[in-house]
């Protein structure tokens, strides 16, 4: 069985790179922000699945003992879990349109000293379990909070196809929890026995299948250019959606948080013109609302 797990973990590992070589190529030509931040989410969990791999590898191999293989898992699960906690956060900001703001920056960057230091203990003071776990729980938090961001903000995301895959994500992780949950579980609960051929499998499952996404994910949303570039819209976002220069007056001042009257009163239209542009605008690029103008903007701006 140890055979399997490792095989799956090693075509988990193969579409990973896939991913990543995918996603520095997209970097390389549209450099969006989204995009680097993605790239580097996606490094933390290569990381962290090649530091699972050569952990099973080392148990089958028979060097769980060795010093060097245990320092070798050590450093790829400190590199894969602190990049972790570093890069997810802003990503899952910018992937959802939602603003990083400096109050969330500083109870991240706490999170990030505490994520340091519990590393640095866990180094010097291998012995203490606390570390170990203060680690796990903050990874574990942010999983988590990349879940509850999304529950709270799917109906917001401005642009359906985006919706889509992080539907797909959230329910895919959904049902893997409590499988790998139950993995871990197998040790301590009897009633459990009947199922330990499965032990192991939950994990290298669900990053083969999450890998694989992101290759789709990366394909079908992230590979085109910017739709903003310092607050202005770019070319392409105003011929891939038809938009007049009328239009494109308007949608800045959206995005400002100017008001139907007030956006008549600058350009000198009356509020039922501004209405009928409005809805438009809206009909174009498939949204319902100003929120959702602005997530689907701000989700694809370069900066």
């Amino acid at each position: 069985m140890n055979h399997l797990k490792l095989l799956f973990y090693l075509l988990a590992l193969l579409a990973g790179a896939a991913s990543l070589a995918q996603t520095f190529l997209i970097w390389q030509r549209y450099r969006k922000a989204v995009i680097r931040r993605y790239g580097l989410f996606l490094l933390s969990l290569f990381l962290l699945l090649l530091g699972f791999s050569v952990q099973l590898y080392a148990r089958i191999a028979g060097w769980e003992g060795l010093a060097a293989a245990g320092h070798a898992v050590w450093i790829l699960f400190a590199a894969g879990g602190l990049s972790f906690i570093f890069w997810a956060p802003p990503f899952y900001h910018s992937l959802l349109g939602l603003p990083f703001a400096g109050w969330v920056r500083a109870v991240f960057f706490c999170l990030d000293a505490l994520a340091v230091a519990a590393a640095l203990a866990n180094l010097l003071l291998p012995g203490w379990a606390f570390t170990g776990v203060a680690l796990n729980l903050l990874l574990f938090a942010l999983v988590l909070y990349g879940l509850v961001l999304i529950a709270v903000n799917l109906s917001k995301v401005g642009e359906k196809a985006l919706r889509r895959a992080l539907a797909l994500f959230f329910a895919v992780s959904l049902a893997f929890f409590p499988l790998m949950y139950l993995d871990s579980a197998m040790a301590y609960l009897p009633a459990l026995a009947g199922l330990a051929f499965l032990e192991g499998l939950a994990q290298p499952l669900y990053f083969l299948v999450l890998n694989v996404l992101t290759i789709l994910f990366g394909l079908r949303y992230l590979n085109r250019p910017a739709y903003a570039e310092k607050n202005r819209l770019t070319e392409h976002f105003l011929s891939a959606f038809q938009i007049t220069g009328r239009e494109q007056e308007i949608i800045l001042l959206l995005l400002e948080g100017a008001g139907g009257k007030e956006i008549g009163t600058l350009l000198f239209i009356s509020p039922k013109t501004v209405e009928n542009h409005i809805y438009n605008i809206y009909q174009k690029l498939g949204v319902k609302s100003r929120v959702q103008l602005y997530r689907l903007i701000r989700a694809n701006a370069l900066d």
